[in-house]
């Protein structure tokens, strides 16, 4: 609870000071929203990553399906997620009342940003059990994905500035980018920045990463304990 809260402090006065267009509690509640699944998203890619270098004594012991491993891990952030989500329910209903029907669309939300995240989760775990420094790389690749998502700076926001065409092209290519945009809808109605061919292009690059990732570790599953 307080990791999250801290970071919806910090987050929700530069996202305030940089776009003051809406009211300070209004924009609490946004990026209370955004720091929460964002926190659920990169949590659950990180342990999935780990989730077979940081199993390794099992590996090597005892023979079961290797997929149980990542799986049991989004398990786990599913429920330091509740917890957290419960914190921010209790903020959006002192400060905005009930949801929107919209909210029916939030499971299946949940259940797209896991597929993402157990896709490029999937696919470091995989490599860093043969090439050991590529898990370095993971926490460098969300840095970057936290800035270049609509976390705590609405994409209405980005779009709306004089950027080069090529750069808000490259923005909305982002899968995050509808993701982010659908757990907020669930709150409020509004869909931001909502294309239809981008959102469409998300979701074939997260079912692509997925199907690339399950075929690489399936390939790879056999000579785990060998590297191990």
């Amino acid at each position: 609870m307080i990791r999250p809260l801290i970071n919806i402090i910090i987050f929700g006065s530069i996202s305030y000071l940089i776009d003051p267009s809406q009211s300070f509690s209004e924009k609490f509640v946004m990026v209370s929203a955004g720091i929460v699944f964002w926190q659920l998203i990169s949590t659950a890619t990180t342990d999935v990553s780990n989730s077979l270098s940081g199993n390794s004594n099992i590996l090597t012991k005892v023979y079961f399906p290797k997929l149980i491993l990542p799986f049991s891990s989004l398990l786990v952030c599913l429920i330091d997620f509740l917890i957290s989500f419960i914190l921010f329910f209790i903020i959006y209903l002192v400060i905005k009342g009930l949801p929107p029907w919209q909210i029916v669309f939030l499971p299946l939300v949940i259940v797209y940003g896991l597929l993402f995240s157990l896709g490029l989760g999937l696919l470091f775990a995989t490599g860093s059990v043969k090439y050991r420094d590529v898990k370095f790389l993971l926490p460098f690749l969300l840095q970057i994905l936290f800035y270049a998502s609509p976390v705590f700076i609405s994409s209405d926001f980005i779009l709306s500035k004089g950027f080069p065409e090529w750069f808000k092209t490259l923005y909305q290519l982002n899968p995050l980018l509808f993701i982010m945009n659908a757990f907020k809808f669930c709150f409020t109605g509004h869909f931001e920045s909502f294309n239809l061919l981008y959102a469409a292009t998300g979701m074939v690059i997260t079912m692509l990463l997925l199907v690339i990732a399950t075929r690489y570790f399936f390939n790879f599953e056999k000579s785990f304990a060998d590297y191990i």
